[in-house]
């Protein structure tokens, strides 16, 4: 089925093969790649595949070793989907406002953009993106789920209903998972649908943004697709063992908790300024809010050295500012300043 959906060129695809591809085993001699033989470790070519770091996360994630394939950052597991998938001319679906990627990618390969806007409530409408796969055919919807950068999460039968009725791909983006109570992830739908592909990163909850290292969970069929569609070593040696220390860090699940705790405590504390309009509900590690005047206060704070993100200009956020939840000391600071806005 998943072979179907492919472009040809992709399904027909011969991909670049090493000689450590071509034996088993280990080796003493590595005389075959052209690498430097001074060194320390590094001067060698990274895995390919990514070995250790897919069997720890099988490990660790009970994510199954060949339904797994680890990207540059989620941004090339985004590029890499849409040139499996769609070609110059087709479409993929998203529904604004959401993150702003997945369009950039989907244009940078000539490919078209059909936007279902999320509801007044920041929505889904489900019955919406139905009527447009039914009569546009898009090769690929992409869901974010908890979206940025709303913070909400779609229910996880809203998200089934999409992809059974989506004869193509169905890529959601679950970036944001860890900071959401009671998260179900669509990975448990791929069993029943295999045109499901999950997203993950170690970006967020893990805190290795600078590592690059994104994670496709997805029907082997994909995974074998993408392996052969990426380049040679998209991952570095040093972003892989990031990720396998990320994998073995214990206070991992304090470290979310104390995220999530501070956000809800921000989020109140937020809706006790008298400017603040509106507090949107967060499941991720960042909360967006209205005021009056967006610009103003985006200019403000920048004067005194903290950036936070204007989203205003994305439909249905008028007037909106996103910000991600930092350090103690950071939200101290940046509650000082609220405190003392006029605005």
């Amino acid at each position: 089925m998943i072979n179907e959906l492919l472009n040809p060129w992709v399904r027909d695809l011969v991909p670049y093969s090493t000689a450590r591809d071509e034996f088993s085993g280990e080796a003493s001699v590595y005389l075959d790649a052209n690498e430097s033989w001074y060194g320390d470790g590094v001067n060698r070519y990274p895995d390919p595949f990514c070995r250790a770091l897919r069997r720890k996360i099988e490990e660790k994630l009970s994510i199954p070793f060949d339904m797994s394939a680890i990207g540059n950052g989620s941004d090339e597991v985004i590029d890499l989907l849409i040139r499996m998938f769609s070609a110059p001319g087709d479409s993929i679906l998203i529904s604004r406002p959401t993150y702003g990627t997945y369009s950039v990618f989907a244009r940078a390969n000539g490919v078209n953009v059909i936007n279902v806007p999320l509801l007044p409530t920041l929505d889904l409408d489900v019955d919406g993106i139905l009527r447009t796969i039914a009569e546009k055919r898009p090769k690929i919807v992409f869901v974010c789920s908890p979206n940025n950068p709303t913070g909400k999460v779609y229910p996880i039968e809203e998200i089934r209903t999409i992809a059974d009725n989506n004869p193509f791909i169905t890529a959601v983006d679950e970036a944001y998972s860890d900071f959401a109570d009671g998260f179900v992830s669509a990975m448990t739908l791929i069993e029943s649908n295999p045109r499901i592909a999950v997203l993950k990163t170690f970006s967020k909850a893990y805190g290795k943004a600078g590592a690059r290292l994104g994670l496709l969970v997805s029907h082997p069929d994909i995974q074998k697709a993408f392996m052969k569609l990426k380049a040679p070593y998209n991952v570095s040696l040093l972003s892989q063992r990031e990720g396998l220390e990320a994998l073995s860090d214990e206070d991992f699940d304090a470290r979310v908790n104390d995220i999530v705790r501070r956000r809800n405590e921000f989020s109140k504390y937020l809706g006790t300024l008298p400017y603040v309009i509106k507090v949107y509900p967060s499941e991720a590690n960042f909360i967006l809010i209205r005021v009056p005047d967006a610009v103003a206060l985006y200019d403000y704070l920048l004067s005194l050295g903290i950036v936070v993100r204007n989203r205003s200009s994305e439909p249905l956020l008028e007037n909106t500012l996103r910000i991600t939840i930092g350090s103690e000391d950071e939200m101290r600071t940046l509650k000082e300043a609220l405190d003392a806005y006029k605005g």
